[in-house]
């Protein structure tokens, strides 16, 4: 499945990447828990990976390019992050509506509404901003 991640106003999504499928069967909050639980596992190999001298891939300078953020000096170890907290603050930003879920074009509203995803799915999870002056 592709997974895009998008803020609202912007063209471009602002990542899109492969994910894996989970095994399970597919609600909406079981497919949000894979997904927080997959961006833990990755941050926690980042922090693993965090060393004196950071060489930059061709798939990171690309992405960088397209975000206008290249980080090339070495980075502090960020600290540990709770897979647990991390799911629970996902689903209650779904409930306050922070954030609409997209699969192949149809908007999933409901948290236990059974999900269909196929090998070539995509996810678009769309970040809402708030306005300034309320």
């Amino acid at each position: 499945m592709i997974v895009e991640t998008k803020l609202l106003g912007r063209r471009t999504p602002f990542e899109r990447r492969p994910v894996d499928l989970p095994d399970h069967s597919h609600t909406l909050a079981g497919l949000l828990t894979h997904l927080v639980e997959h961006e833990v596992a990755a941050y926690r190999e980042r922090q693993d990976s965090v060393g004196v001298l950071r060489v930059l891939t061709e798939h990171e300078l690309q992405d960088a390019a397209q975000t206008g953020r290249v980080t090339v000096a070495p980075q502090e170890r960020g600290g540990d992050v709770d897979p647990q907290d991390a799911v629970r603050t996902a689903l209650t930003a779904f409930r306050d509506g922070l954030y609409y879920v997209f699969v192949d074009d149809c908007q999933l509203r409901d948290l236990h509404e059974p999900v269909t995803l196929r090998p070539d799915s995509t996810l678009l999870l769309l970040r809402l901003t708030a306005l300034a002056g309320g």
